[in-house]
């Protein structure tokens, strides 16, 4: 795995964090807003675009502006325009201070319907974007995933990444809707709706499990606790299933 999503949010040293991702030959998607409100977003953006140029000059800049906008009136108490507004003001800015930045679109779509895709349809429609996100749960996920994948291809002929997936161990409704399943067993059962949709004529260029290592509660960053989202599960133990189906499949485009 050389490939990662992680943030360069307000608060973060990015220089350190780009540093890092170079030593370790990892290529980040960045992003630069993650359900909070960015109170300078061209400051942000030109901090970014700067230090990149520094530590790793006229690489490729791939950068997530806004995860999730259409998330950000519930979770950051910011109205959905002035996301979106946030995200292609920092897209802009990143591209007048870096001369070779890609932008990944980054939001839930989880059904077909023209209401899904109106936060990216409002950002395409704005700047030039390189890849669409499309992030899919189990437990929002109401149309299956290859038949999302087709219908945003269709309706934007741009590469398209599942941006983020996981399975939850203990999550209810995870549980309810796919009996049997555990990590392993999504993870497949993602890569399968993606072959579907590949041939269809759909271009999918990534999966992103988020977390591929664990993740402590939103609420308590610094807790031990962890919810068994990845490799690392909530007893600090390794996940057999999904180690197991990382192993077999080698998969260099899931991050």
């Amino acid at each position: 795995m050389t490939t990662v999503r992680d943030g360069l949010v307000p608060g973060h040293h990015v220089t350190d964090r780009l540093r890092a991702a170079r030593a370790a030959g990892v290529q980040g998607v960045w992003d630069l807003s993650h359900y909070h409100r960015n109170l300078d977003p061209v400051r942000c953006a030109k901090i970014v675009a700067q230090a990149a140029l520094t530590v790793s000059g006229d690489e490729r800049l791939w950068l997530c502006p806004v995860n999730e906008p259409s998330l950000y009136p519930l979770l950051a108490g910011m109205p959905r325009h002035e996301a979106i507004d946030m995200a292609v003001t920092m897209a802009r800015t990143a591209r007048d201070h870096h001369p070779n930045v890609g932008i990944l679109t980054n939001d839930p779509i989880a059904g077909v319907g023209d209401r899904q895709f109106e936060a990216t349809d409002a950002i395409v429609s704005a700047i030039d974007v390189d890849v669409i996100g499309v992030n899919y749960y189990p437990h929002t996920a109401r149309t299956a995933l290859s038949k999302v994948l087709i219908k945003t291809w269709r309706r934007y002929r741009k590469p398209i990444m599942v941006s983020e997936t996981s399975w939850h161990d203990g999550h209810p409704v995870h549980h309810r809707r796919h009996p049997g399943f555990h990590k392993g067993a999504w993870l497949r059962h993602i890569l399968d709706q993606i072959d579907v949709a590949r041939m269809h004529g759909a271009e999918i260029v990534g999966v992103c499990w988020y977390p591929i290592i664990d993740c402590p509660p939103w609420h308590s960053p610094r807790s031990r606790h962890r919810w068994s989202h990845g490799l690392i599960r909530s007893d600090l133990s390794l996940d057999p299933a999904l180690s197991a189906e990382l192993r077999r499949l080698q998969l260099p485009e899931a991050a």
